[in-house]
């Protein structure tokens, strides 16, 4: 299998993971582990240097959102809270990722 296919694999499996364990309230080290190792391979594998720039600022915004107060919001506002978690938690090891490449980058055509 490809490593582009790999990462594309990764990324679907990563955002599945996502809603699926929103909807189970359990949350436990194991399923944070599973979404930092999926984002790492996200990360690693499937980010393009034309999708850097795009990629970061998407990140940024979901971080951010991340600390927005939906869990007040009645019936969905507990859903909503576990599934953005969720996102922060696979999309930031890939961010990490990305970022640091890109500043290695950066640094190597000074």
């Amino acid at each position: 299998m490809k490593l582009s296919r790999i990462g594309a694999v990764a990324f679907l499996t990563g955002l599945l993971f996502c809603i699926i364990l929103a909807l189970i309230p359990i949350h436990t080290i194991t399923v944070t582990i599973i979404l930092l190792v999926l984002g790492l391979i996200v990360g690693f594998l499937n980010i393009k240097d034309k999708d850097t720039n795009q990629f970061l600022l998407a990140s940024i915004v979901l971080i951010a959102t991340s600390a927005t107060p939906v869990g007040d919001l009645p019936v969905i506002g507990a859903f909503l809270q576990r599934t953005i978690f969720n996102f922060a938690s696979f999309v930031g090891p890939a961010a990490l990722v990305v970022s640091i490449y890109v500043i290695i980058k950066i640094a190597n055509f000074k």
